[in-house]
């Protein structure tokens, strides 16, 4: 069973397509594009974990359970944008970091990359920080040992764990790639 990793879809948030230059009209077209470039990526079967930031839902929580279901998601890392929600009212876990194994990599999983232990001596997948700097938030910055998977670096499409991992195997310890697309490219790797 496939697992897929992404952040940031901000569904409904009008104001995150100018914040992050989104190629979108309106919310409703960001949604739809984004809802169909989930379906044409993501199997049935596969697993959904979602770095933070599902909807823009301050307040109580249901805007978040609603396109987390539409996305049939199966763990929420909670964002800043999903405080709304009482993970007690969640249908699916919601969680403020988990830990993933694929491999001989072992990855900490939060929404902002501030909030990783101090300790935490491994690789990090987050999201919080969009496409606004990526020569600081790149999707992959291996001499930092961070993934970014922020929906606009990653096309909107979430990627597959084990292709990401494939795609770190293959980097160089001083790499930096600015997106999926250039990911793909230079590595030619397919990371759906």
């Amino acid at each position: 069973m496939s697992r897929y990793l992404i952040s940031d879809h901000h569904f409904g948030h009008a104001n995150i397509i100018e914040y992050c230059d989104r190629p979108f009209d309106s919310p409703g077209a960001m949604d739809s594009a984004m809802l169909d470039a989930h379906y044409e990526t993501v199997p049935p079967d596969a697993v959904l974990v979602h770095l933070g930031d599902v909807a823009m839902d301050m307040q109580d929580g249901r805007e978040t359970i609603e396109r987390f279901n539409q996305l049939d998601g199966d763990l929420l890392v909670r964002g800043n944008h999903d405080v709304g929600l009482d993970p007690d009212d969640a249908p699916f876990p919601v969680v403020d970091a988990t830990v993933l194994d694929h491999g001989e990599r072992t990855f900490y999983c939060t929404h902002r990359p501030e909030d990783v232990p101090e300790d935490w001596d491994g690789w990090v997948i987050h999201g919080h920080h969009h496409d606004n700097n990526p020569d600081t938030h790149p999707f992959v910055a291996a001499d930092a040992r961070r993934v970014n998977v922020s929906a606009e670096l990653l096309d909107y499409r979430p990627v597959r764990l084990d292709g990401l991992t494939a795609l770190l195997d293959r980097c160089g310890s001083t790499e930096r790639l600015r997106d999926a697309a250039a990911a793909e490219s230079r590595f030619e790797i397919d990371l759906r």
